[in-house]
């Protein structure tokens, strides 16, 4: 059983999860963070290799608004991590230079919440920003229309907040069939020997702040 840390504020998606051998670790409410964001697992753990990072760990202090709040919102994608390096915890940052991680600056801060890593040299994303960086480091992306995610209270959520891949699987928090670029979406995943399983297809396609494999 293979422990996952997500938020437990929608027990369809836990439930459903759970039922493929997960076990589900609920993450905490960051009381700090705007409400729509406050059990965003995304927002609050960082799994890089077998260092597990979280924000009681950070040297720098969580704010409520943006950039304050990224702290540990960044993408590992094969041997770069990709984020707002400026506002990127200094802990991340030094065990990315002691272990030969490189370090790659996005102009998008929600770098993790805004990309969804398929295989490590390929990322699904609607932020061309993002795009772009990892293209100039040889990853593959597919480059997806903007917005169709449930993120209550904003006008829209990610792609990255809306599943996690493992396994040869590709788990999305609702009905992605739902996303016009669903077809493109689904060809991708499978490029990569991957197959898409929809959690409570009667629900929105809906970005939970994604998942954390422990």
């Amino acid at each position: 059983m293979k422990d996952v840390i997500i938020s437990n504020l929608y027990p369809c998606f836990c439930d459903e999860l759970a039922k493929f051998g997960y076990n589900i670790i609920p993450s905490k409410n960051i009381s700090v963070f705007h409400k729509p964001e406050q059990n965003h697992a995304d927002m609050q753990v960082l799994k890089i290799k077998n260092r597990v990072f979280t924000l009681d760990s950070c040297s720098k202090i969580a704010g409520r608004t943006y950039p304050e709040n990224i702290l540990l919102n960044c993408l590992l994608a094969g041997d770069s991590l990709y984020g707002l390096l400026d506002y990127i915890d200094d802990s991340v940052k030094r065990f990315c230079l002691e272990n030969n991680i490189k370090l790659v600056n996005v102009r998008q801060g929600y770098t993790r919440c805004s990309a969804l890593k398929i295989s490590e040299n390929a990322v699904i994303t609607a932020d061309k920003s993002i795009r772009n960086a990892l293209a100039e480091n040889g990853v593959d992306v597919l480059l997806t229309e903007p917005g169709h995610i449930e993120l209550k209270g904003f006008d829209y959520g990610f792609i990255g907040g809306a599943g996690f891949c493992d396994r040869g699987r590709v788990f999305f928090f609702g009905n992605v069939k739902s996303h016009p670029d669903y077809e493109k979406i689904k060809q991708f995943c499978e490029d990569y020997n991957s197959k898409i399983e929809i959690l409570c297809d009667y629900m929105p396609l809906t970005d939970i702040g994604g998942a954390v494999l422990i």
